[in-house]
């Protein structure tokens, strides 16, 4: 028999710490489970310009931050650097089984976000962590004074080559096409950085190097020309996929892989519910993932009391 929560939450963004303060603040016995560092995808923001209540424009480390204390101070207990491998059903429980320890609970919320898709290009496993990296704010330290390509054209892309540009002596953002997704701010602060170039209307086919990445291999998509960009580093942001293996068939997931929820962010399976950039929703940003922690706790809550799995 695994240790006993009334609530379990997998994963430490802003949508699972939000939930974990608002079932902490009822007494509800939660754990909240992270895999990595308790923070989530902010945790790589240079800046957040877009979060009510933050004129200064924190980073996204300082910001959430500020989220843990509030979680701390309310005695929301935290397991970082477990990673769940499997959640299955048994009875009126969960069972959760993560690489240190089984956990048993009687509602779930899956808030475990995204993860960053691959390029699939060669290269790009060979030289994943000598040169190769889904991260600036991990590894931008890397490449102080060097030259960098950053490829992708929405937010995440044009945030983390502002943040190299700190860093690096050149940054290349490399994008397919000659618009981008990206905030109408952040393309302005790209353009009007000095140490930032824009290489439009290629494509990545390869990346090339020693022992270390030394040039990218790009295709211009309209004539269809090959080029070589000598690089120190290449930082990836082509999209994301949620985080959801290790649930198998317990939830309902569209095309893309993101779980589907109903008004009040219950799954298929009753007692389940996801909060945040794991679910198929339209924007998926800091706000809106705290309003999901919120309802999905409430809902989490008033499944508890009408299933008698609490103590009234």
């Amino acid at each position: 028999m695994g240790k006993l929560y009334e609530a379990l939450i997998i994963g430490a963004g802003p949508a699972g710490i939000t939930a974990g303060i608002y079932l902490a603040r009822e007494r509800i016995k939660t754990l909240l489970v992270e895999k990595m560092v308790a923070g989530g995808t902010p945790l790589n923001a240079e800046r957040i310009e877009n979060y009510p209540g933050f004129p200064e424009a924190p980073s996204g480390r300082e910001l959430m931050e500020k989220f843990l204390l509030h979680a701390k101070g309310v005695g929301l207990e935290i397991a970082e650097f477990e990673e769940v491998k499997r959640v299955g059903k048994e009875g009126d429980f969960f069972i959760v089984e993560t690489g240190e320890e089984t956990y048993e609970a009687s509602g779930i919320i899956i808030a475990s976000g995204t993860t960053p898709l691959k390029l699939g290009i060669p290269g790009e496993e060979q030289y994943l962590g000598k040169g190769v990296s889904y991260c600036a704010t991990c590894d931008g330290p890397f490449f102080k004074d060097r030259v960098v390509g950053v490829i992708g054209g929405g937010d995440s892309a044009f945030g983390e080559a502002l943040s190299l540009a700190n860093l690096a002596s050149r940054v290349y953002i490399i994008h397919r096409r000659d618009t981008f997704r990206a905030q109408r701010v952040l393309q302005e602060r790209a353009l009007a950085n000095e140490k930032i170039e824009f290489v439009l209307n290629k494509r990545p086919l390869e990346i090339k190097g020693d022992q270390f990445v030394r040039e990218i291999v790009l295709e211009d998509t309209k004539t269809g020309q090959r080029e070589n960009l000598s690089v120190d580093g290449v930082f990836i942001y082509a999209g994301s996929r949620p985080d959801t293996l290790y649930l198998e068939d317990l939830v309902e997931r569209d095309e893309a892989g993101f779980i589907i929820t109903d008004e009040h962010l219950s799954t298929k399976t009753p007692g389940i519910f996801a909060a945040g950039d794991v679910r198929k929703k339209v924007l998926r940003q800091i706000s809106t993932a705290v309003g999901d922690g919120a309802l999905a706790a409430f809902s989490l809550h008033r499944y508890l009391i009408e299933g008698k799995h609490l103590k009234k």
